[in-house]
């Protein structure tokens, strides 16, 4: 078998074409009689010619006419070289065979192979909820304890990740993936801590709460960062911060020399944090000035904050008791910092990241089954799907805002984060909306709603968070509120997230702040202080731990091997992400596996813009890396009537991967039991798998896997093939414990049917030291042609050999 490899260094790409088989099937287009069958292979123009075709135009727009999905569907096909079902191929494909070959007589018969949308690999939906976490200083202190200081592991300390997991990760759900990035040290450290060394001020993207020194700066328009902490004179008690401009150098980084000056300490406190800056004054707020004030001591009122992130790098620096949040602003042809009410600097906001009363959801048609469209995420989002129990259900759930007060507004903007995938060539637009109501009362349905357009370029495969913007001038004086809508139907229900939203004048000058951590500039290597943001402020080593029946493990799987790459991989790039994956993964991966075999996958988990999760991106080698491609080659039988319309013949008999939880239709007919009470049963990982070793025992037994019926009445040249593993079998030969039988005339009974054993060369089978998947195949069926047929696969044991048996991915089809 091809192993399979996986990279995490954390969608998929662009397709690879199809070859030009113009040469290979030069075929005149007056062909007559070709009832003997001519082999048509789609080339890449071909999907273009059959999405502009006219009469298959006609046809998609006849099958919805109200919602136009099969057009879409139809666009699709030229778009992404491929068809997304059986039934697209079937209604599509006769318009083209009829332009390429109109004077074919009654009877003639194409076989048309195709590209066929067909499911990721079955083992990457392990990587479905995929986040990131680096550690910082407090999961070092946690892991050393007394026993020394270090922000690094050490291989004695390796081994506390999933501690320090546990601690930091609220909530897990079974499945959850980390990619853990942290400082690695071959070198034990020294007990009780070391000398004292410099320190520097490094970006950090997301807070821990913990206290502690940082440089508090916000970045404006100009580009520059300028401080927050200090009033324009140390002897001044109160008003607003006019800074100057602060260096901030590469990665993030702020200079000893530049920073030392401009720090703030955090010091925790019940509901948050007490500021106190460089002069040693606490920073606190008095009456209903959006001033600052600054005491020696601690004020007993409005000298509490709290940071939250706003999901884009950079914080809001609240006041607790005066709700008001820290804002740079542009002001007097100058920087100022003051402490302002939302109403100040914005109609509305919502990072969306919890419960907060902003919003409402409004059901108008839930998904069969489901108690919910919307729900707010645990990573912090507004999550909307009606994808349930591994179905497209129908739906149309709103999520409203509270009333938004234009009255004073001139230029009101509506700004939002938006992700969609899983929108598989339908329009975004039929699926999500955005709207707006002067008139809302609580009822949805009752409101006068108006659809305004954002941008829906780009998305609908990815979760890719955009930025988009909405102008609402034509709501300017009113009182409205706006509704995000998530439609879907029984063909299509893909997943909308949501988060950040903000109503505020198009030109308003208002920036949150970021943070700058203090951190020993030698920390682990003076070196690593080049690695980006994305990759750990010093973090030099990966990690990829699933959260599996209550604990952190880490992720590996058998057959699998797995290769979690650094953030050094980032540091070379010299960028916090990988915006060509197609161009740099190839490059990469030779370097990784110089030795590579033709069909090796590898799935590269990797982050494709800053500050994202992870994704996955699936590579496989066919004399060079390249993506692998999200379709398979199917051939379908087309035959011409007398009236000139065709009919679509079977060219795939059956294709069942038996795995992620489908038995395919296969039944099990036991004929001698011993000691066990069954043989074969479906395993979601491994397809059917087959054992009478039980208790230490090798148990005597025989048991029959049948297909369901596979109908080539109107087969060409039908073949068989199928992946198999087995491993026990003592030295005793395959043909006595696992065969293939065929039979015609199968009813009920494999007893009383008539089989024939189909002969296989075992040669291609597991040489049985392994659990690699051998693919066995293909085989031909063409003495079956014109019958319906069962498959059996038999499995035998003794009391010398009682093997396991696993099967997969069965294919029945034309050969080629």
């Amino acid at each position: 078998m091809k192993k399979i490899l996986f990279i995490s260094t954390a969608l998929l790409a662009t397709l690879t074409a199809c070859e030009d088989y113009n040469d290979q099937f030069n075929i005149g287009s007056q062909i007559s009689d070709v009832k003997k069958g001519v082999a048509i292979k789609l080339e890449a123009s071909d999907y273009a010619a059959v999405a502009n075709n006219a009469t298959n135009k006609e046809v998609a727009l006849s099958k919805d006419p109200e919602n136009g999905t099969y057009v879409a569907a139809l666009e699709a096909i030229g778009k992404n070289r491929y068809f997304a079902s059986k039934t697209e191929a079937e209604w599509f494909l006769p318009a083209f065979i009829t332009e390429k070959y109109p004077q074919a007589d009654a009877g003639s018969r194409f076989s048309v192979s195709y590209n066929m949308y067909r499911e990721p690999s079955t083992y990457l939906s392990d990587f479905k909820n995929l986040k990131e976490y680096t550690l910082v200083n407090a999961d070092y202190r946690n892991v050393w304890g007394e026993t020394a200081t270090a922000t690094y592991l050490s291989p004695s300390t390796l081994k506390k990740l999933p501690e320090v997991l546990a601690a930091k990760i609220d909530k897990p759900a079974e499945g959850d993936m980390v990619a853990v990035n942290y400082a690695y040290s071959e070198f034990e450290p020294s007990a009780g801590g070391g000398s004292v060394i410099p320190m520097v001020y490094q970006q950090v993207t997301s807070f821990d709460g913990e206290a502690g020194n940082y440089v508090i700066a916000a970045k404006a328009d100009d580009g520059n960062y300028y401080p927050f902490g200090k009033l324009d004179k140390e002897s001044n008690n109160y008003g607003y911060m006019n800074p100057a401009p602060i260096t901030v150098g590469e990665n993030g980084v702020i200079a000893n020399a530049d920073g030392a000056e401009q720090v703030v300490t955090l010091g925790k406190t019940e509901k948050g944090f007490t500021l106190l800056n460089g002069w040693s004054k606490y920073i606190y707020m008095s009456g209903t000035y959006n001033s600052f004030n600054v005491s020696e001591t601690v004020p007993t009122e409005g000298a509490e904050w709290v940071l939250n992130s706003n999901g884009d790098g950079t914080f809001a620096l609240k006041n607790v008791e005066k709700d008001k949040t820290v804002k740079l602003t542009y002001i007097n042809d100058k920087y100022s910092y003051g402490c302002y009410p939302e109403s100040s600097y914005a109609y509305f906001s919502d990072p969306m990241t919890t419960e907060t009363g902003k919003f409402s959801i409004k059901d108008v048609t839930l998904p069969e089954g489901s108690t919910y469209v919307w729900k707010i995420d645990s990573y912090g989002y507004y999550k909307g799907s009606a994808y349930v129990g591994g179905k497209n259900l129908a739906s149309e759930s709103y999520v409203v805002s509270s009333e938004i007060d234009l009255s004073e507004a001139t230029a009101p903007v509506l700004s939002f984060n938006l992700a969609l995938n899983f929108l598989s060539g339908n329009k975004a637009t039929d699926f999500f909306q955005v709207k707006v109501a002067s008139d809302y009362t609580g009822d949805v349905a009752a409101a006068t709603w108006t659809d305004v357009a954002y941008d829906a370029s780009g998305i609908g495969s990815s979760w890719d968070f955009t930025d988009q913007r909405i102008d609402l001038s034509a709501f300017k004086g009113k009182k409205i509120v706006v509704a995000f809508v998530y439609k879907s139907t029984d063909a299509c229900a893909p997943t909308v997230e949501l988060k950040s939203t903000l109503v505020q004048e198009k030109d308003a000058k208002y920036w949150d702040v970021c943070l700058f951590k203090e951190v020993a500039e030698n920390e682990v290597e003076a070196a690593l202080l080049r690695m980006s943001r994305a990759s750990g402020a010093y973090a030099n080593s990966s990690a990829l731990y699933v959260y599996t029946d209550g604990a952190w493990v880490e992720y590996s799987k058998e057959d699998v091997n797995v290769l979690v790459a650094d953030p050094k991989f980032y540091a070379e790039l010299g960028t916090e992400y990988v915006s060509k994956p197609s161009v740099i993964f190839p490059v990469y991966l030779t370097q990784k596996f110089p030795y590579a075999a033709k069909g090796d996958q590898v799935a590269v988990v990797y982050k494709n813009a800053a500050d994202a999760d992870p994704i996955v991106e699936e590579y496989t080698f066919n004399s060079t890396w390249a993506v692998s491609t999200n379709y398979s080659t199917r051939t379908t039988i087309f035959e011409k009537a007398a009236d000139g319309s065709y009919t679509a013949q079977a060219g795939v008999y059956l294709d069942e991967a038996l795995t992620g939880g489908s038995d395919g239709g296969f039944t099990v007919q036991d004929v001698a039991l011993t000691g066990v009470s069954y043989v074969w049963k479906s395993d979601a990982s491994y397809g059917w798998k087959a054992s009478a070793f039980m208790n230490n025992t090798n148990y005597e037994t025989e048991s029959w896997l049948l297909t369901p019926a596979i109908d080539l009445s109107e087969a060409m040249a039908p073949q068989l093939s199928f992946e198999e593993a087995h491993r026990y079998l003592n030295g005793n030969p395959i043909s006595e414990y696992m065969m293939v039988k065929v039979s015609t005339d199968y009813v009920d009974n494999v007893e009383t049917a008539t089989w024939e054993t189909l002969e296989v060369d075992e040669t291609q089978w597991s040489d049985g030291q392994s659990w690699d998947f051998y693919k066995v195949g293909p085989y031909s069926l063409s003495s079956y042609v014109g019958q319906v047929v069962r498959l059996a696969f038999i499995y035998k044991s003794s009391s010398s050999a009682a093997p396991t048996w696993e099967i997969k991915n069965v294919l029945v089809n034309e050969a080629e």
